[in-house]
Formats: structure tokens, sequence, C-alpha cells
């Protein structure tokens, strides 16, 4: 009886041993997150939807066409002042004039009048655009304005003398678009300049204050 009892705890304990040497031996079951990937998951992704950035439409380049329309017209615009053709100002779209502070929409009567009296004024005068700038609705033209100076143009201004005097004189002007014509214009021309050129004399407020009225002048 001993015996036997022997023989069953010497075969118990081989086969834990022999369980546990084979339990070594397998590698261990891979983990829910460690399975290979299925077919649908290992699905090879475009090199073009990784590389292509995402572009917001805040990020958007802006219409190319539309600069090149502001462009066109504001070139357009010194074509009238450096030519005088009145064809091509009655073709001229009206359009909103910011200048000295003020606002006034311009017609073709009224700008063939100005452009008329400046030229009257000057008979060479020639706009030349040094620079320009545009992106999306608008341009922006830095200029200089030559001219030789023959007739009254300013009140402030004394009159052409002989030989006439040079008259030169710059600018910036901002030009914008909408519905594909120029619709509104700022313009920063140094008039002050062009009047002393033109001979005009600066007063203080008391010599203008002292001078007489047109009640009180001499006959």
């Amino acid at each position: 009886m001993q015996k036997v009892a022997a023989i069953l705890i010497l075969t118990a304990t081989f086969s834990f041993v022999t369980k546990a040497q084979l339990q070594a031996q397998t590698p261990a079951a891979a983990t829910p997150s460690a399975q290979a990937p299925s077919a649908a998951e290992a699905r090879p992704v475009p090199a073009s939807a990784i590389d292509a950035p995402q572009t917001s439409p805040q990020a958007q380049s802006p219409d190319s066409n539309s600069s090149q329309t502001a462009e066109t017209w504001a070139r357009k615009y010194f074509e009238l002042w450096n030519t005088g053709d009145k064809a091509a100002i009655d073709s001229f779209p009206d359009f909103i004039m910011h200048n000295h502070g003020g606002r006034v929409i311009i017609g073709h009567d009224k700008l063939e009048m100005v452009i008329t009296n400046w030229r009257r004024s000057m008979p060479d005068l020639t706009f030349t655009i040094d620079d320009s700038v545009a992106s999306g609705d608008k341009a922006v033209m830095r200029v200089t304005l030559k001219g030789t100076y023959k007739e009254l143009l300013f009140p402030e201004a004394a009159k052409p003398r002989s030989p006439p005097r040079p008259i030169r004189a710059t600018g910036i002007l901002i030009f914008k678009v909408k519905d594909g014509k120029i619709h509104e214009i700022w313009q920063a021309l140094d008039e002050s300049s062009m009047k002393v050129q033109m001979g005009a004399q600066w007063k203080t407020r008391q010599e203008l204050s002292a001078q007489p009225g047109p009640s009180q002048s001499k006959p």
C-alpha cells in the first residue's frame, strides 16, 4: 500500500513539472491591442491624403482677377489725365472720390472739367506710376506728377511767369473696384507743394485777418 502511494506521488509530480515546462516554452497569447489589424484597417492610405494640407476658407488666396481689374482701372484713370481724351472720359464709370477730407461723387462732366482745367494750366501734364500694389479688390499707386505751369490753376497761386515754371509733385492713390468697375478712389496728392512752385505765398492767421475783405478793399 505504501508502495502504491509513493508511485502516485511521483506520477503527479512528474505531470506538474512537464506542464510547467510546456507553458514556459509556449509564447504568451497576444493581447487584443497587439493583434494583427484586419484587412480594412491594413488598407494603405494614399500619400496625397497624408501630405495634402488642410486649407480653411480664411486661408484661401485672394482672387487674382480682382487684383488685375483694380490695377487695370487705376492705369486707365491716369491715362485720362495724361491724354485728356474726352471719349475715354465719357466712357469712364462714375466713382466716389475721397480728397481733402471730403467725399464726392465724380461723374463724367465733373471729371472732364477738372482734367481740362489742369491740362489747360499744364498742357504737358503727365502722371508717372512709380510703384503699384494690388490685392483683392484694391490697388495702390504711388505716382509723380510733372508739368509746365502756363495758366493759373489755384486762386492762391501767382500768375504764370516767363519762362514757365516746371512743376513736380508726388501722391498716393487707392482704387477700389466693385462689380467689375472702379467704385472709389482715395487721393493724397501734394497740392501744397504745387501751389508753392506756382508762386503762392503763405500768410499767418494774423496777416490774413489784417488783410481787407472784398467789401473793405479799395476801388
